[in-house]
C-alpha cells in the first residue's frame, strides 16, 4: 500500500466514524427528548393520583368523622 492509498483509507475510516458519531448523537438527543416527555407525564400522573386519593379519602370518610369535622 502506498501513502496515497493509506491516506484514502484513513479518510474513509474518518468519514465512517463521523457519520456514526452523528447518528449516535441524534439518537441520544431523541432519547433525551423522550425521557423528558415521559418524566413530565409521570409527574402529571402522580399529581392526578394524589388528587384522586384525596377525593377518595374524603368520599369514604366514616360518618362519625364527618360529624366531628363539622
Amino acid at each position: 500500500m502506498n501513502q496515497e492509498q493509506i491516506a484514502q483509507a484513513l479518510r474513509l475510516t474518518n468519514n465512517d466514524l463521523v457519520s456514526k458519531l452523528s447518528e449516535e448523537m441524534t439518537t441520544k438527543n431523541l432519547l433525551a427528548v423522550q425521557l423528558t416527555e415521559a418524566q413530565q407525564i409521570i409527574a402529571q400522573l402522580q399529581a392526578e393520583i394524589a388528587d384522586l386519593t384525596q377525593q377518595l379519602d374524603e368520599a369514604t370518610k366514616p360518618a362519625d368523622e364527618i360529624i366531628e369535622g363539622e
